[in-house]
């Protein structure tokens, strides 16, 4: 009586970090022992002040195919700029009609 033959299995995990590599969600299982061949989706998620910049460059496709082993599917973010105030200095200059200046800032 042959043994069947063991069904091959993989994992496919994704976690969502910055680009200077805080965590800003912890890893998660997408599929755990999955048969090979099955699909599978991540997504990108949302985080307050911050973007989406890409996938890590280690990162496996961010939809794809199961296989054999791991598979780490890594977003990447960026804290969004803070927006600068800017201060800015005015000069106002008072002129009459016949051109008399009144006051003048320096």
């Amino acid at each position: 009586n042959p043994e069947a033959p063991v069904e091959k299995k993989g994992n496919v995990d994704v976690k969502y970090i910055t680009k200077d590599g805080k965590v800003l969600e912890d890893v998660t299982s997408v599929k755990d022992n999955a048969p090979v061949g099955e699909d599978y989706t991540t997504e990108e998620k949302t985080f307050d002040g911050y973007h989406f910049v890409g996938m890590d460059k280690t990162s496996d496709p961010a939809t794809g195919v199961v296989s054999e082993g791991t598979k780490h599917v890594i977003y990447v973010y960026e804290k969004d700029p803070t927006p600068e105030i800017k201060k800015g200095s005015v000069d106002v200059t008072y002129v009459t009609e016949d051109g008399t200046t009144l006051e003048a800032t320096s």
